[in-house]
């Protein structure tokens, strides 16, 4: 079972149009969202770190910790995202450790991305 099995068919999606912020540097952090469709562009101070796509996560480091966003999330195309909140997180973990690790996989290499970024500087 991939990410977006799990959430293909949720109602409580919102539609986000091409250009608009998903959420920026510094706001408050408590959903990361699931990509139903479409291509969200993540950006560190305003460079573009990565762009991911249907069946991707973005702001997931939200659930792990409440820091402020470290990063901003522009939908490149219009997106369908599932927002998912701390109690959906944590029930999702609970019942589906996939999803726990699918997690885990991409924050892994989103970090070993910025290593990379900061070794290179």
């Amino acid at each position: 079972m991939t990410t977006i099995d799990l959430f293909k068919n949720a109602q409580d999606f919102e539609i986000v149009p091409a250009g608009q912020a998903i959420f920026e540097k510094g706001g408050v952090a408590d959903h990361m969202y699931v990509i139903v469709e479409g291509e969200v562009e993540i950006l560190i101070d305003g460079k573009i770190f990565e762009t991911t796509s249907t069946g991707g996560i973005v702001g997931e480091m939200a659930l792990i910790d409440s820091s402020p966003r470290r990063a901003t999330a522009i939908a490149k195309t219009e997106c369908k995202l599932v927002p998912v909140d701390q109690k959906r997180f944590n029930f999702l973990v609970q019942q589906t450790p996939y999803f726990a690790i699918n997690v885990m996989k991409i924050m892994v290499e989103r970090i070993r991305k910025l290593d990379a970024i900061v070794i290179s500087h």
